[in-house]
């Protein structure tokens, strides 16, 4: 039995006071020096989108949408580089599955594609952050998916397309359910929502290529999101702030009120 006497243990704990006072500051967690130094164990690495995708796509079973994005990219990341990345909890992420504990609001492959890139852009500028997540969240809402085909389909054999038009659950599948004529609850539904997640994990890692690159990403919004903010944004009527489509919770006939 190792033993250690009460010098030494006393010693410890003061060591570990010590930096945990130190990583404190008057406005709250975390003094800059120690958030430096944290920051720079979790580098990104560049990986293969294809080998990220078909990860996401083997593990959506043990977590859903968010989960399986994440840890796809987090897993390949921990084969890659080891620690710090093999250590994070990924089963937090189970929380986004169905659009956050099943509301259907923020679907879980926008805000575990989030994280992963607020992981990797921690600053407070945030100018970066937003355009990295505003290009998913545009790829997302415009973009005909799942296009991922798995070499073995594990719920169903189809599972076709469709354009979201939004970023919340709840309309993203309804959508689906509007184009490909199948029910909420089968087994092709849930087949779309395990490609979609792959389809996501495959993105975030172009983005995080891209941006370790050096690539400009711009996140352009559409034009009607554009035209939208125009009017009623900060330079315009000032009531509104918004980058998902607006279109999805506001439409109209005709033309504008």
């Amino acid at each position: 039995m190792i033993q250690i006497n009460r010098r030494k243990a006393f010693m410890s704990f003061g060591m570990i006071g010590g930096s945990m006072f130190a990583g404190r500051s008057d406005a709250g967690f975390g003094a800059a020096t120690t958030q430096s130094s944290a920051a720079s164990l979790w580098n990104y690495k560049k990986l293969n989108p294809d080998d990220v995708a078909d990860r996401a796509y083997r593990i959506y079973p043990d977590g859903g949408c968010m989960y399986s994005v994440v840890g796809g990219v987090l897993g390949a990341l921990a084969d890659k580089v080891d620690e710090p990345f093999r250590s994070f909890p990924i089963e937090m992420m189970r929380y986004g599955d169905g659009g956050m504990g099943g509301c259907g609001s923020l679907c879980g492959v926008i805000n575990g594609g989030s994280a992963v890139i607020g992981m990797f852009h921690h600053e407070k500028p945030k100018e970066q952050r937003e355009a990295m997540i505003a290009e998913l969240v545009v790829w997302y809402e415009s973009t005909p998916l799942p296009k991922y085909e798995p070499e073995n389909p594990r719920w169903a054999d189809d599972a076709p397309s469709s354009v979201a038009g939004s970023i919340l659950c709840h309309i993203s599948t309804n959508r689906w359910f509007e184009a490909s004529g199948r029910e909420a609850f089968s087994m092709e539904k849930k087949e779309r929502c395990r490609r979609l997640a792959a389809d996501g994990a495959n993105k975030v890692v172009q983005l995080l290529n891209r941006d370790l690159d050096g690539v400009p990403i711009l996140g352009e919004l559409t034009p009607q999101v554009q035209s939208c903010i125009k009017c009623h944004g900060k330079e315009g009527m000032g009531k509104t702030m918004v980058k998902m489509s607006c279109g999805s919770c506001h439409p109209f006939e005709g033309g504008h009120p």
